[in-house]
């Protein structure tokens, strides 16, 4: 098959996060079982812009990938405001709509990533000009916590465009059942598919480097908790530091280590709060964290926390799990899976509940020991890239020969 991705960010854009993994090992998959995959983006690396040529295609692992830059007047107009928000944006680009249009005749497949963009739009409109089956998928973007940021501009985009898209695509895609009941909540009844996010294992089975993490401020004899991801006031950063810093006196060699991007500007508020609780060097911020760094600290820490309101299906939990290293996730994650099979828990994002479950698993660290050994089996057993591909590829065949039946029969009055 020759499928057409179109998608916010590409890699290197990893300050975008989870999304930037998962769409390039999907793409990297699927070149490998023989389909040729091209990808549709932008130039955004999240409040940056990547360094690489645009409005051409290039090769990246073997993915035919075209990058276009983003045009923000608005944002140019009010900087101090785009400063603020460092949001994505709608990410349009005139130039991406003229080349789907030289593209998208010669696909079989139209695949969206992310709803409330640009380039998800221009391939939808250009999958019905062409007579493509277009598959569309949501990554997390319609969960109620969500839609709650900016919510009046999301809801009026909701109605005047997405609905519509969604109504026509093929086939939907969900990352859990819960999204699957997000498409439903919009009165949307498209066939769904469940089709989680995987992970490749064998990258984060690395040796400690004691000496790099001492570097960044980790001992032998410190308890590691880590949180990994965006800055971002649905990913709970705040929540966690508080129930850390109320289990701190019980566990005094516990650390808490919060890696990712400032996206909302929350990095300064959080160390004045350590500050004030005169814990400076029990928290550490090392920014964005990539390479080595970030293979080191998911294989070093005791145990992973996401506190998330919401998520779609985080990679950096199938990263910690896939690391050896037992986790504790807030029910906006959608992975009660782990909780079933022992490789963490899963608790309520209130501060009380944290802390509770904070200072529990901290205390135990045979117990977090086991739980990271039987997270890592999970992920190898059920969540490899190789599986995920398969399912996603059955969903295109499926959905494309529904796809020509139906334009059949309009084309032929029935």
């Amino acid at each position: 098959m020759r499928i057409l991705f179109t998608v916010h960010g590409y890699k290197p854009a990893w300050r975008i996060g989870g999304p930037i993994i998962s769409v390039s090992s999907v793409a990297e998959t699927l070149v490998r079982k023989g389909h040729e995959v091209i990808v549709l983006t932008s130039n955004s690396n999240l409040d940056q812009d990547l360094d690489v040529p645009t409005d051409c295609p290039i090769d990246v692992e073997g993915v035919q990938v075209w990058y276009f830059r983003r045009y923000q007047p608005l944002k140019r107009l009010f900087s101090r405001v785009a400063y603020v928000s460092k949001s994505l944006g709608f990410l349009y680009s005139p130039k991406l709509a003229r080349v789907l249009d030289r593209l998208v005749p010669s696909v079989d497949i139209v695949h969206t990533h992310l709803p409330f963009i640009y380039p998800t739009y221009a391939a939808a409109r250009a999958s019905f000009r062409h007579k493509k089956p277009l598959f569309y998928h949501q990554r997390g973007g319609f969960d109620p916590e969500r839609l709650k940021f900016r919510s009046f501009k999301k809801m009026l985009y909701m109605w005047a465009i997405e609905i519509s898209i969604l109504k026509r695509a093929t086939t939907l895609i969900a990352l859990t059942d819960a999204e699957t009941a997000n498409y439903e909540r919009l009165g949307v009844n498209t066939p769904c598919r469940v089709i989680p996010n995987g992970i490749d294992t064998l990258p984060y089975s690395v040796p400690l480097n004691h000496a790099l993490l001492e570097r960044v401020g980790i001992g032998q004899q410190h308890t590691v908790v880590l949180f990994m991801g965006r800055i971002h006031p649905i990913k709970g950063a705040d929540r966690l530091l508080d129930a850390f810093l109320r289990v701190k006196r019980d566990i005094p060699e516990a650390i808490l280590v919060m890696a990712g991007p400032d996206e909302f500007g929350l990095e300064a508020h959080l160390r004045s709060r350590t500050s004030a609780a005169g814990l400076t060097r029990s928290v550490i911020f090392p920014g964005m964290v990539e390479g080595v760094l970030k293979m080191q600290l998911l294989a070093r820490a005791d145990l992973f926390c996401l506190p998330s309101a919401a998520e779609g299906f985080s990679m950096a939990v199938l990263e910690a799990l896939a690391s050896g290293t037992a986790v504790l996730l807030s029910p906006g994650c959608h992975f009660q899976e782990v909780e079933q099979v022992g490789a963490g828990r899963v608790v309520g994002a209130d501060l009380d509940a944290l802390s509770d479950a904070l200072r529990e698993l901290l205390s135990d660290r045979s117990t977090l020991e086991r739980m990271g050994q039987i997270g890592r089996r999970l992920v190898s057993d059920r969540y490899t890239w190789e599986g995920v591909t398969n399912k996603l590829i059955d969903a295109y065949t499926e959905g494309s020969s529904r796809y020509k039946l139906a334009l059949a029969k309009r084309q032929s009055g029935i």
